[in-house]
């Protein structure tokens, strides 16, 4: 697997640790700034049989901050014809947001949300796609000791920690526990593919030794 669509389609990995340099730290006191303005995420019983304590998000770019569910929620039925905007927040979230602007290999975003999960919170085994594929990326701001991600069928935990962006195959079943007395806030981040990132999923496959 050398190529970008094979990568991502074939490999059969859960994660891919993206080489990528991020400013996490004032990127975390960015978000702790936000967190009174954290909305519940996934709060509505949507059928999808799994629960969640603790789970809040905000959307630095989307249709608008405290929209932070999947576009069909908001009758839309394409990423691209859902009118995302850099929303009310950037302002106060300048490393943030120049971060996605200028250093991360995107030129059109979807949804940017900052995640959090709140201490002794948890979000139980879910898958969120029908297939397997590497999409989306998930970048730590922190990860407390205690907290872990656990994908189904692949040993360990998923390696998270402080400033890592992990491409993650959410087609696995997987969960999250904070079992620490501190929050936990990562990102997560939806655009559109284009050479740059196809450029960057290759040579971290290189890097982390995959051939």
């Amino acid at each position: 697997f050398v190529n970008y669509n094979d990568i991502v389609n074939k490999s059969g990995i859960p994660w891919l640790d993206l080489d990528i340099e991020v400013p996490h730290e004032e990127m975390l006191q960015e978000a702790i700034a936000l967190k009174d303005e954290f909305v519940k995420h996934r709060d509505e019983d949507n059928g999808s049989g799994y629960s969640h304590k603790g789970w809040r998000s905000i959307c630095l770019h989307g249709i608008d901050a405290y929209k932070t569910n999947h576009y069909e929620q908001y009758g839309y039925t394409s990423n691209d014809e859902t009118p995302y905007v850099w929303t009310d927040i950037c302002s106060r979230c300048p490393v943030t947001r120049e971060f996605f602007n200028l250093y991360f290999p995107y030129d059109t975003y979807y949804r940017v949300r900052y995640m959090l999960l709140e201490p002794q919170g948890y979000i139980t085994p879910h898958v969120d796609s029908d297939i397997h594929k590497l999409s989306p990326i998930n970048i730590a701001l922190n990860n407390p000791d205690g907290c872990k991600m656990k994908m189904k069928g692949h040993k360990g935990f998923t390696p998270f920690s402080p400033g890592k962006a992990l491409l993650l195959d959410v087609g696995n079943t997987h969960a999250v526990y904070n079992k620490s007395d501190e929050d936990r806030y990562h990102m997560i981040v939806h655009g559109k593919i284009n050479k740059q990132f196809k450029e960057l999923v290759e040579h971290s496959y290189a890097k982390n030794g995959f051939k």
